[in-house]
């Protein structure tokens, strides 16, 4: 059977069927079932694939492991974003990346004081989220803000996949995620970048997250701290101000101070009390998001956010979806939903809005067609 013969079974130009043996693109499910019928063969062969599959690492809240169906989710998202990469940057080189990572304070207290350095920064100076945000660029992340809603199932905060064949890390985290934490999300995500997930599972969670507490709130900090937090007449309210301080949730300050006392040999007593898990708790709800805090408003039109992310995060993902709709020739909110894990509707205004981008970029490219 010629191209030209398949590109008529399927009802697509032969350009696509040229474009698919080329590996450019991805049928369709439904252009795949056409082309299972017409070759007389089992979809699923045309699906075997050598192609290494996406590492991906995420937490769900309180540290419940994820589930299969959740893992076999992100697994697809990272799929997904596999199709994007043609658009986001060219790979002249590889990420500079840790060497054979490994979850030992020591090693990860070398690593941090590194990346410090870089900044110019010494132990004891707060890191601002535009020094993580640069640190993410330098590395190579590719950034990718969403607005995931608080009653979303798993990983609520940030997420992060690694694409082998293309050597790729994107990080995709939520807006809607609480400000005081998320200088920590993305320090988090950055240890899973750097380490470019060598180390996977609750070991690779335990990396990225002693990683996280040692670059935001470092050891020598953390050891200057200890005395001054527990000579404090009200220790937890000293903790609060050195978390104000660092732009870091109060949660870090103790966890850190608390792993740096017992290293030391330092009997202290705890702050992680019920009363204070309780009265954290109770606050939650009084925490701007990561949307209110860098854009005041949460609830964007559609084109005002996609503008405001790549205004601040730099991110190329809209322009990369755009320009992937652009070449499938039509609008694409089934994609949208399942490569950034959000919901139809809002999907369905992202695709539109991305389309009406492409249009007005590509003046007198191919008209294109909506109805695919």
């Amino acid at each position: 059977m010629s191209q030209a013969m398949l590109a008529d079974h399927c009802g697509v130009s032969r350009e696509a069927v040229s474009n698919w043996l080329q590996g450019e693109s991805r049928p369709r499910p439904l252009k795949l079932k056409m082309i299972s019928q017409a070759l007389d063969i089992d979809v699923k062969s045309l699906l075997v694939s050598n192609v290494p599959q996406p590492v991906v690492a995420y937490r769900t809240k309180n540290k419940v492991p994820a589930t299969d169906a959740s893992m076999a989710a992100a697994r697809n998202l990272g799929v997904q974003l596999r199709q994007l990469v043609p658009f986001v940057q060219d790979f002249l080189f590889a990420p500079a990346h840790l060497d054979s990572p490994v979850v030992s304070d020591s090693y990860i207290r070398r690593v941090t004081q590194s990346v410090r350095s870089k900044l110019g920064l010494s132990a004891y100076e707060p890191i601002s989220r535009e020094h993580l945000l640069q640190l993410h660029r330098d590395f190579g992340s590719i950034l990718v803000p969403v607005r995931w809603s608080g009653e979303k199932s798993g990983h609520e905060n940030a997420l992060s996949v690694y694409l082998p064949d293309s050597k790729t890390s994107w990080v995709v985290f939520s807006l809607n995620a609480k400000s005081d934490d998320f200088n920590y999300w993305l320090a988090h995500e950055l240890g899973h970048c750097y380490s470019l997930h060598a180390i996977s599972g609750e070991e690779g969670e335990a990396f990225a997250e002693r990683f996280a507490q040692e670059l935001l709130f470092p050891h020598e900090a953390s050891v200057r701290a200890i005395d001054e937090i527990y000579s404090h007449s009200q220790p937890l309210d000293w903790a609060k101000s050195l978390a104000q301080a660092y732009n870091i949730s109060v949660v870090t300050v103790i966890k850190q101070v608390e792993l740096t006392a017992r290293a030391l040999n330092k009997e202290v007593p705890s702050l992680q009390t019920d009363e204070f898990w309780q009265e954290w708790k109770s606050k939650r709800e009084t925490v701007p998001t990561v949307a209110r805090t860098l854009f005041v408003d949460e609830d964007l039109q559609v084109e005002k956010y996609i503008q405001l992310c790549e205004d601040f995060f730099k991110t190329p993902v809209f322009e990369a979806i755009s320009q992937w709709q652009l070449k499938e020739e039509g609008r694409s909110p089934a994609f949208i939903s399942s490569v950034l894990n959000i919901g139809l509707e809002e999907a369905i205004e992202l695709s539109v809005a991305l389309m009406n981008r492409a249009k007005r970029h590509n003046v007198g490219a191919p008209s294109l067609n909506n109805d695919r």
